[in-house]
């Protein structure tokens, strides 16, 4: 969580000193967002069932129960609460999710205006990252070692 506010010191350094608070507005609000998309859409995305009954290698979808989508099948077999492992690895993933997203804002910090960057930031959040970590770490994805 600590890379969101060492990259809004970074690029508060790279911008003219009017665009300051715009920019670290921009990198709470990555950070805001990453977390509810990635909530309600991303770890689904990411770590729902796929491969095995329907051949989807790309994206995660919902089993029977939810799954991971809304949090609503984390009590299932695979998410035990007890542990705190699911929680850790939602935390976990959506720190970098939201690390990806800021990692780009550095490249239009003074281009864009905040509506384009919400949408940009709600597509790598949503949609960018938790392909990409379907595709490498769920056991199912195609680039897979399982």
């Amino acid at each position: 969580f600590f890379m969101q506010c060492g990259f809004a010191l970074l690029e508060a350094g790279t911008v003219r000193s009017k665009n300051t608070k715009n920019i670290l507005l921009k990198n709470l609000l990555d950070a805001c967002l990453g977390a509810i998309i990635w909530w309600a859409w991303g770890m689904g995305a990411a770590y729902g069932e796929s491969g095995e009954s329907d051949g989807n290698v790309f994206i995660g979808t919902a089993p029977d129960g939810g799954g991971p989508f809304l949090a609503a099948g984390w009590a299932k077999v695979g998410f035990d609460p007890a542990n705190g492992k699911v929680l850790a690895l939602w935390f976990f993933q959506y720190v970098f999710a939201a690390t990806a997203a800021t990692i780009v804002s550095g490249a239009v910090c003074e281009r864009a205006t905040i509506g384009a960057y919400i949408a940009y930031t709600c597509f790598i959040t949503g949609l960018i990252y938790p392909v990409v970590v379907h595709w490498v770490w769920c056991d199912n994805g195609f680039l897979s070692g399982a």
